[in-house]
């Protein structure tokens, strides 16, 4: 090999070594200056609405979606994931099972009966509001009786617009009454500091 082709190389390879580096460096860079890549520890809670969540629902010792509340932003998703029994998601909501407790103007939506550890079903939601909504499956006890309901606040509604901000209905079981009432004054706090809080 000549020193001609020796210094050919070797320019070469260091232009190629030092551009790759360069398209590294530029990666790194942007991922760490940009900060919209990095989902923040307790996305889904109350005043820190996420994309997507995830909600399991279990049987045992008691039925129960964890987490109960959840915060979504406007076209956010929440899956359901069962670890075990059956359980589904029904929306309290006026054309289905009542009473009304979603935004006024959507229309009612819910889940199959889930059956079986990894059993899932998620939904999209693409309007502003707050949404309640209870598992109704009846094993040993109603899983309503027992207080299996749950909230998903999506964007950052006008709490007193909402149905499901009002005080639990007189005819609601007494834990889910409960555990509305619960919700509620997790919920409103969050809602009225708004987003800039």
């Amino acid at each position: 090999m000549t020193s001609t082709s020796r210094r050919s190389v070797l320019r070469s390879s260091a232009c190629a070594a030092g551009l790759a580096l360069a398209g590294c460096l530029e990666r790194v860079t942007d991922r760490s200056s940009d900060g919209d890549d990095e989902v923040p520890e307790n996305a889904g809670e109350p005043g820190t609405p996420a994309e997507r969540i995830t909600v399991t629902a279990s049987s045992e010792p008691y039925p129960e979606f964890d987490p109960q509340v959840v915060h979504v932003v406007v076209g956010g998703t929440v899956e359901w994931l069962v670890e075990t029994g059956r359980h589904d998601i029904t929306a309290y909501h006026e054309d289905g099972h009542e009473p009304h407790r979603s935004p006024n103007g959507v229309a009612d939506w819910g889940s199959p009966r889930l059956t079986g550890v990894g059993s899932e079903y998620e939904k999209t939601f693409d309007q502003e509001g707050v949404y309640d909504y209870v598992d109704t499956q009846q094993v040993c006890t109603s899983h309503e009786v027992a207080g299996n309901i749950g909230r998903v606040v999506v964007g950052w509604p006008d709490p007193d617009d909402e149905p499901a901000m009002a005080d639990p209905q007189p005819d609601m079981p007494s834990q889910a009454a409960r555990a509305i009432e619960m919700f509620n004054e997790q919920t409103r706090p969050v809602l009225e500091a708004g987003s800039d809080s």
